[in-house]
């Protein structure tokens, strides 16, 4: 462990140690409700909350006066309202059965764990996201996002102490109000922290040295400029805006960084893929996330909870805080992939447990309720016998309860380790019967796919043995019996090369001279075609009978196209000039086995005809026009060849106004990638070959074939 990650590690401990210091005091010296400890509606008696009403009044008791001043006045009614109620000891009249009743209220006096006791749910969810922050900055502390996390969990936490806890119970101190006025600010700066939060998950949203590009930066900053303009706008005498403002506030702030959050994961790009089941647990967060706060603001409205069934309200509020105390493990696992925080690890961990509390729950009051009802018929008396019974047998009924359940849940998520030892058993006997790389990557990947019901990334590099991916995630207990079955598969990789080297050993005298043998015939394909030359020697024999004249010329013509074709062979470049010269020769050939009109036209500058190019470079391209782009039911062939150098770069385009589908012809693209390998060898791996039919290459001509090269003066071109 470096010394970075030790003052890392410190540094989070001494966050979580101020954060506590914080809240500490709020939690001490406020109780969470006022100051009788009962709800009062109309001036009634709803429920008991806590002390001290809890064993003095009763659920439907009438307020009638407090130390003696009644409540039907107005005046007390407005001077409490205003100034809240006495702290100290009060004499509280109400009407009770039809009579009047004097009760004495001692001050609110709670204890630490009466104050914890009565928010249990949500002081845990506050305890758990700082915990969870905490670990996966210990686990991650390279990682930003894990300290913004971090942050945003411990103003969380501020935040709910000080929603939860604001009645004073006593006289404060001057440190105690500095330290509560601390408090109350960073609680405003707690959406800030949400918006921050969402903005730089699981990964900032800006590069280091590049912020102000970036829009969401910009919010985040303008999050935490907030509440300062609030407080110096609406605030008065020092004191914050109303709550009214604050709601408003995080209201527009919790919008914000949910919409951040289904913004990130909603979308993929170049660096940015996340897989279905990572957009799933963003979505359950983002959904966690408002339904809390949604539950907040609708819990503050007394009116609108009166509406609710108590019942259907706790099943609600029961299931959103399950939501919100998984939310922090979801944020965890996304930011980081660490399997500690993984959801369904966590799930398939838990559920025996919740199952078996069920079943056990179950089976104790059937035994206890009904052991207790036959012995009561029987004898008439109650015994309490059967609870220890009960207990008795559920204690030796649990473990064997247990490990049944959670063998059911491991076969479900495909952790049973004998049918994983099976599957990799018969994935080893396949790699037997495996004749190439491809059957040994199926054999192993559909084996452990088997094993495990779902598949695993497994990482094949060339010339080192397989492995698992690094990102994947496996049980300690399933990775040294999967890691033993890629370690058969790499000696079975080594055994098919060793095998494949052998024969390949055998085969390479063979192989040289076939390749020698291919290689001269390519050669000779690529100076003179030879059912070219067949077919002109055929029209010579013929115009030799009918044409002496033409003949002579026909002869002169394939002659200096012969002779250009030999020594070009011998040489690495050659004159553009020279090229529309052979070109030339080639159609005075052509002509005389082709019935239509063949043309040929130079449009480029007439300096770059000293330009070097590649020999033999237009002939591929004029027979190719010939070949695939001359209709049998064509009037002619138009062909063109432009010359341009621009900006250092010479560019030739030839072009035929022949049948563009030509363009599909099987050996067309052979011949093309040839002259491409040619074009590169002579001027550098820059060089562009491009070719199309006019439409789509965009050519001014709109018809026919169109073959692009441009390559850098320097590399290959005028002299």
């Amino acid at each position: 462990m470096n010394s970075d990650v030790i003052r890392r590690r410190i540094l989070a401990v001494a966050a979580v140690l101020v954060a506590i210091t914080i809240a500490l005091p709020r939690f001490l010296t406020h109780t969470p409700y006022q100051r009788l400890g009962a709800a009062v509606s109309n001036g009634v008696v709803e429920r008991i909350v806590g002390p001290p009403a809890k064993g003095r009044l009763l659920p439907g008791d009438a307020l009638l006066a407090v130390d003696g001043m009644p409540l039907a006045d107005p005046a007390v009614r407005d001077s409490l309202s205003a100034r809240g109620w006495p702290r100290g000891s009060l004499l509280l009249t109400v009407e009770r059965d039809g009579r009047a009743v004097d009760i004495e209220m001692p001050p609110v006096r709670l204890t630490a764990w009466e104050r914890l006791r009565i928010y249990t749910y949500p002081i845990a969810a506050v305890i758990a996201a700082p915990i969870v922050a905490f670990l996966l900055v210990w686990r991650r502390p390279d990682l930003m996002t894990a300290w913004a996390f971090l942050w945003f969990a411990a103003l969380q936490g501020l935040s709910v102490v000080w929603g939860l806890y604001q009645f004073p119970q006593g006289a404060l101190g001057q440190p105690t109000q500095w330290v509560l006025r601390a408090h109350e600010w960073l609680s405003w700066m707690y959406p800030a922290s949400f918006v921050h939060f969402m903005s730089v998950f699981p990964r900032s949203r800006w590069e280091s040295g590049r912020r102000g590009a970036s829009a969401w930066f910009w919010l985040t900053v303008a999050a935490y400029v907030a509440p300062l303009v609030l407080w110096v706008a609406l605030g008065r005498d020092g004191k914050p805006p109303s709550e009214g403002v604050y709601n408003a506030y995080q209201a527009i702030a919790l919008t914000v960084g949910i919409f951040s959050l289904l913004e990130r994961y909603g979308r993929s790009a170049p660096d940015w893929r996340p897989s279905g089941h990572q957009r799933a647990l963003a979505l359950f967060a983002a959904f966690a996330i408002l339904t809390s706060a949604t539950l907040n603001l609708v819990a503050s409205n007394p009116r609108v909870m009166a509406l609710v069934p108590d019942s259907t309200a706790r099943v609600l509020i029961t299931s959103i805080l399950i939501a919100w105390l998984t939310a922090p493990f979801v944020f965890a696992y996304l930011i980081a992939g660490d399997p500690l925080f993984d959801p369904r690890r966590l799930i398939v961990n838990g559920l025996p447990y919740a199952l078996i509390s069920g079943v056990l729950a179950a089976i104790y009051l059937a035994m206890v309720l009904g052991g207790q009802r036959v012995f009561a018929t029987v004898t008439g008396e109650q015994a309490l016998v059967f609870n220890v019974v009960a207990a008795l047998v559920l204690a030796f009924a649990f473990a064997p309860l247990r490990e049944r359940v959670q063998l059911a849940v491991d076969r479900m998520y495909g952790r049973d380790p004998v049918a994983l030892r099976r599957a990799l058993d018969q994935a080893g006997r396949d790699l037997l019967g495996a004749l190439d790389e491809g059957e040994v990557r199926a054999a192993v990947e559909s084996g452990i796919q088997r094993g495990l019901r779902r598949p695993l990334g497994i990482a094949w590099p060339e010339g080192a043995a397989p492995a698992v991916a690094p990102d994947e995630s496996v049980a300690d207990s399933d990775r040294a019996a999967i890691e033993a079955l890629l370690r058969e598969a790499a000696i079975r990789l080594d055994n098919l090369k060793l095998a494949e080297g052998r024969a390949a050993a055998e085969r390479n005298a063979v192989e040289l001279r076939e390749a020698a043998t291919i290689a001269e015939l390519r050669a000779l394909q690529a100076q003179v075609q030879p059912h070219f030359l067949f077919n002109a020697l055929n029209a010579l024999a013929y115009l030799i009978e009918t044409d002496a004249a033409a003949a002579q010329r026909f002869t002169e013509r394939l002659a200096d196209m012969l002779r250009y074709t030999v020594e070009a062979g011998k040489r690495p470049a050659a004159l553009l000039s020279d090229e529309i010269a052979f070109v030339e020769d080639y159609l005075g050939v052509a002509r005389e086995r082709y019935e239509q009109p063949l043309h040929f036209a130079y449009e480029g500058d007439p300096g770059l005809l000293g330009s070097t190019v590649p020999p033999l470079l237009l002939q591929p391209l004029v027979e190719n026009s010939l070949k695939h782009g001359l209709a049998p039911d064509a009037d002619a062939l138009h062909m063109s060849l432009r010359a341009v150098s621009r900006d250092g770069w010479l560019e030739l385009e030839f072009a035929d106004d022949g049948c563009p589908n030509g363009a599909n012809a099987p050996g067309l693209s052979v011949g093309l990638d040839n002259l491409e390998q040619r074009v590169r060898r002579f001027a550098g791996a820059e060089a562009v070959l491009e070719s199309g039919p006019a439409s789509r290459v965009g050519s001014t001509g709109g018809e026919g074939f169109v073959v692009r090269m441009r390559w850098p003066i320097n590399g290959g071109g005028i002299r």
